[in-house]
This record gives C-alpha cells, sequence and structure tokens, in this order.
C-alpha cells in the first residue's frame, strides 16, 4: 500500500534568511531617510522624495515576498491581515501621506522586528534557541501589524 504523499517543510537555510531579512532592514532604513527628508521639502522636492519612498516600499514588501516564500509561518502571519505582498498599483493610485511622524515610528518598530529575526537566525543551536523559537510567533504576528499600519498610513 502506498503512503499518501505529504508536504513536508523544507529545511531554512539561517545564512540565507539572515541576507534577506539585512535586505529588508536596508529598504526600511532607506525608505526612512527619504520619508524623514520629504516631511522638510516643499513641492517638486517632497514629490521625489516621496516617490523615493514608495519605490523603497515596493523593493521591501519584494523582499518581504522572498522571506515569505521561505517561512510559510511568516506568510500565514500576512495572509492574516489581508496584505497583498504583490500588489499591482497603478500610477494614477498616489497615495495619501498620512501622519509622517508616525511612519517614522512604525518603519523604526518594524526594523527593529526584522533585527530581531537576524538574530534569532543567528542564535541556533544556542541554549537561547528555545526560547527565540518561542518567541518568533509572537515576532511574525508583529512585523504583519507593522506592515498593515505603514500600509494604512500610506
Amino acid at each position: 500500500m502506498r503512503k499518501p504523499f505529504s508536504r513536508r517543510p523544507t529545511p531554512v537555510d539561517p545564512a540565507h534568511m539572515i541576507t534577506l531579512h539585512q535586505e529588508a532592514i536596508e529598504q526600511l532604513e532607506l525608505m526612512r531617510s527619504s520619508a524623514d527628508a520629504a516631511e522638510h521639502a516643499t513641492d517638486s522636492m517632497r514629490d521625489s522624495l516621496d516617490s523615493m519612498t514608495e519605490n523603497h516600499w515596493e523593493a521591501y514588501m519584494d523582499v518581504l515576498h522572498m522571506i515569505s516564500l521561505h517561512d510559510d509561518s511568516m506568510a500565514n502571519s500576512i495572509k492574516k491581515y489581508g496584505l497583498k505582498l504583490r500588489d499591482n498599483e497603478t500610477e494614477e493610485n498616489e497615495r495619501q501621506w498620512g501622519n509622517r511622524l508616525l511612519l517614522t515610528l512604525l518603519l523604526l518598530g518594524l526594523i527593529r522586528r526584522h533585527r530581531r529575526f537576524v538574530q534569532f537566525y543567528s542564535q541556533r543551536g544556542n541554549p537561547m534557541g528555545e526560547y527565540l523559537r518561542n518567541s518568533l510567533a509572537m515576532e511574525r504576528e508583529h512585523l504583519a501589524k507593522f506592515i498593515s499600519m505603514i500600509n494604512y498610513v500610506m
């Protein structure tokens, strides 16, 4: 009698996940700097900085999509909040910027969450590994919440 095929989760390569989370951090920091500069700019300079901010957000969402391909739990957390990683917005749907200070603070929180993931993946085999593994579910939820809030503010 044949055993039915069951999908096994693929093992996660910690070095690759660290690289992806570091790229996410980089995109968010670039986004934060352009959003901060746009807050103090006017007219066409502000429009250019806002465009850069949106480009970094889209690049971040692409990186997050790659992370989700390797981390099913992350993909589930993101879907739970109704977020779409591949959003095909047209140029007609320009973002209306909300509170820029709130956006900056949310970006800082999101950057901190990704740093926690880098820490987790670099601590594999450590005696604290069990604790970090347990806190990872909470971190995924918080990450998804932050992304949802930033989408709302933008």
